[in-house]
């Protein structure tokens, strides 16, 4: 991956903020990309996984039910909640139209990245989830 493209992922990836241009390259060269196509179901709610998914380009949708409660465009990130609590997925998230994703499983956090990295990832992790709960606690009131 060319600098042009890592400088700009770092800049949209809230995953990546705080992080270098060879920590970030580090990462890629660790985890794997895919493509989901229009209505492919990338996991299902009250699944387990392992995996993270970032949105490289595209866009998915998460739902609940038939319902869809939040749409992720480039540079947003979900899955994140199974490298944290082990717990079922929440919700289904399938792509609203031809996405190209980025995978990250826990494996590469626990024994391919560095502790710096790893808890550099986990604290951008834990502020997407923060502004997440801020948004949702926001809009029900």
């Amino acid at each position: 991956m060319d600098d042009k493209k890592l400088d700009e992922l770092i800049q949209r990836v809230d995953l990546f903020h705080g992080l270098g241009r060879d920590d970030v390259a580090k990462i890629f060269s660790k985890g794997m990309t895919m493509r989901a196509l229009k209505d492919d179901v990338v996991f299902f709610q009250g699944t387990v996984g392992n995996q993270m998914y970032i949105v490289l380009g595209g866009k998915v949708g998460v739902f609940k039910g038939d319902k869809c409660i939040a749409e992720l465009r480039t540079g947003d990130m979900f899955g994140e909640m199974a490298l944290v609590n082990k717990e079922p997925r929440s919700a289904t998230v399938k792509a609203i139209e031809s996405s190209h994703l980025f995978v990250l499983s826990e494996s590469t956090f626990q024994y391919l990245l560095t502790k710096r990295v790893a808890v550099q990832l986990l604290l951008n992790i834990v502020r997407t989830m923060s502004h997440r709960l801020k948004a949702t606690t926001a809009n029900s009131q």
